[in-house]
């Protein structure tokens, strides 16, 4: 392979411009990466897991730091030197563990670690925290309190005090085990996220996306509201393989938000459905985002499971948001796509349906077959790019195969940076025993009530998750919030989707909202309205999940008679919720009937004859005041206008 060849690699990955030499060499160290990976995923890890772990550190942050190193914006002299700092601190404390691996492992704790090791695991913890800095300012400060915890709570009155950990110690259990940086946080990035960044590359690079989006236009383009309508539902095909929010709406959105745009939607209006969409992408199963694997490594409950609980909750999201699109489209009058915009739906799928056969193959993998995460994800790479080849609209040339793995192992040192410093908050949770006594702190506040739990659940969601990946703030929440809801009797796969479920809403919850801002940027619209708007409509996506917390059924736990009667009754009243806070259902609503849908649909919230049947009659009266008065109106109308003469 020469090097203006692998040049081109490059460029396609980063999508602008001829880049220099040593960008082209980093292109090289992604795809040798990849291609480690892929060898691990096959025949098992080089040597041990803590080897692997170790190649897996050293290989992202080596993209991650350099990133800019050859570019056009390399940054300022005293960055870059960093950069190369930490490059070298990182090789040199890795390579220092690969060697000395079996010394290190027959040390039964700090004492027998010499100065190296301690000076060595120094860096490596720098290393990290810097890392973690550079993505989120929020993450890198609670990791710097976890620190802080672990070594000085001993000086800490009553409940939050434990007896202590000195700084060799510290040092040894972060550094050279696996209940530290070599541990869960990384483990989950290399078992997981990595091979699904490579999927989500593989979607791009073989058109996935365009042929979806194309789809639902041919479907949807036409109707009310055709342009939302089709983001809504290309999102939620889509994003479920991309495997990150943000990821989706820089995928999808690049398509949907310019038509939602020529459509008459106001820009501030098209980032904010695009946001959402994108985000309930990652709680549809099959792949969820990585997150289902991740919860199924946490909790023990097989894959299967949690993806097939999460099946109702994520159609009944996108159902609110579906109705959200209808009522504004209607309320601001806007018309479908111009028929010359409108592909050819037949067409279409005649020309890309070899393109689901990947899909199809990763589904069939993990529900039918019950692989792991990786061995799936693996297969399903290698399937999209051999069916790219079928079809010349499709194929991939030597440059775009490349791009794949250089596309998505970049992704994934992106991730990696904050997932490494996990094992700071995972220590000051195990080690120090804080995790029992938060759990009876969280009760204390809560009064043990369940709702209220939950809502401190939601909000503790809100704030851990501000600026952090999906996977790394549903990490936190796992390990910080969810003893207290089981603790409180809820069923634990219950308890880790609602969780899971709002640390996907953080993304678009001011006022970080990372998602929001990828959005607000395609559509050259003010940030800040992009997230309220993106809040409001996600509003109805919200009670959903408090719907299943009470409705067991909705997680298919009960009779078919039972799931089916619970979901009708979720489904009537997410869409309540979404028309009463729009002010619209079927007819326009006054403030009374607004307030008796909402109040209906807060009733349909519980599973039971009582207080379903009180929301069904809140619902239906309210619909048929609306009916009558808007009749009424029409008539008194009507009377109002004289007749023409003939």
């Amino acid at each position: 392979m020469t090097v203006d060849g692998l040049a081109e690699f490059s460029d396609v990955a980063a999508g602008a411009g001829r880049k220099g030499r040593f960008q082209v060499g980093l292109t090289a160290v992604a795809v040798v990466f990849s291609a480690y990976m892929i060898y691990a995923t096959l025949f098992g890890p080089y040597r041990t897991t803590l080897v692997h772990l170790a190649i897996f550190l050293a290989a992202s942050f080596t993209l991650y730091f350099l990133r800019d190193e050859g570019t056009r914006t390399p940054g300022p002299l005293w960055r870059r030197i960093v950069n190369w700092l930490c490059v070298a601190g990182t090789i040199a404390a890795v390579g220092h563990i690969v060697i000395d691996l079996e010394r290190l492992l027959a040390s039964w704790g700090a004492a027998f670690l010499t100065t190296g090791d301690l000076v060595f695991g120094g860096i490596l913890v720098a290393v990290v925290l810097e890392a973690a800095r550079r993505e989120s300012v929020s993450f890198f400060f609670l990791s710097v309190a976890g620190i802080a915890y672990i070594l000085f709570g001993n000086r800490l009155p009553g409940i939050l005090g434990h007896p202590g950990m000195d700084l060799p110690r510290f040092i040894y259990l972060t550094a050279y085990t696996s209940e530290g940086i070599l541990g869960f946080g990384l483990e989950v990035a290399a078992s997981y996220l990595f091979m699904f960044m490579l999927l989500g590359a593989s979607m791009a690079e073989t058109k996935t996306a365009t042929f979806i989006m194309n789809v639902c236009n041919g479907l949807f383009g036409s109707r009310v509201g055709g342009p939302a309508k089709s983001a809504v539902i290309a999102s939620a095909g889509l994003g479920t393989m991309v495997g990150s929010s943000i990821g989706s709406v820089a995928t999808v959105g690049t398509f949907t938000i310019p038509l939602m745009k020529r459509a008459g939607m106001p820009a501030y209006k098209a980032a904010a459905i695009e946001t959402t969409a994108s985000e309930g992408s990652q709680f549809m199963p099959p792949v969820m985002g990585a997150g289902a694997f991740i919860m199924a490594e946490m909790t023990g409950i097989p894959y299967a499971t949690i993806a097939l609980a999460a099946l109702l909750p994520a159609i009944l999201y996108y159902v609110s948001l579906f109705t959200v699109v209808h009522i504004e489209a209607v309320r601001m009058g806007l018309k479908g796509l111009d028929p010359s915009e409108i592909p050819n739906a037949k067409q279409v799928w005649k020309d890309g349906w070899h393109l689901l056969i990947a899909p199809a193959v990763l589904f069939y993998l993990l529900m039918g077959e019950g692989l792991s995460a990786s061995y799936a994800g693996m297969v399903a790479i290698m399937v999209s790019v051999v069916v790219a080849m079928f079809r010349a609209c499709t194929r991939l040339t030597l440059a775009r195969f490349f791009a794949i793995f250089d596309a998505g192992a970049r992704s994934a040192a992106g991730v990696t940076a904050m997932v490494a410093a996990i094992g700071f908050i995972q220590q000051a949770i195990v080690t120090t025993g804080l995790g029992p006594r938060l759990t009876e702190i969280i009760l204390l506040a809560t009064f043990g009530s369940p709702m209220m739990t939950l809502i401190l659940a939601l909000v503790a969601a809100t704030i851990l998750g501000m600026g952090m990946p999906t996977p790394v703030a549903y990490v936190l929440l796992a390990l910080f919030v969810a003893p207290a809801l089981t603790a409180i009797g809820i069923p634990l796969l219950a308890a880790h989707l609602f969780l899971f479920y709002f640390a996907i809403k953080s993304g678009s919850t001011p006022p970080v909202a990372m998602v929001a801002v990828v959005a607000a940027a395609i559509a050259e619209a003010d940030f800040w309205k992009t997230g309220v708007t993106a809040f409001l409509y996600a509003v109805p996506g919200f009670v959903v999940a408090f719907m299943f917390v009470y409705s067991p059924p909705l997680l298919f736990q009960g009779t078919w008679v039972e799931i089916a009667v619970a979901f009708s009754l979720a489904t009537v009243g997410t869409v309540s919720i979404a028309a009463g806070l729009q002010g619209w259902l079927g007819w326009p609503l006054n403030w009374i009937e607004r307030g008796a849908v909402l109040v209906g649909a807060v009733c349909l919230i519980y599973f039971g004859l009582i207080p379903d049947a009180i929301g069904m009659v809140l619902v239906a009266g309210a619909v048929a005041s609306a009916r009558h008065r808007a009749g009424r109106a029409h008539a008194h109308q009507t009377r109002r206008t004289p007749r023409r003469s003939t």
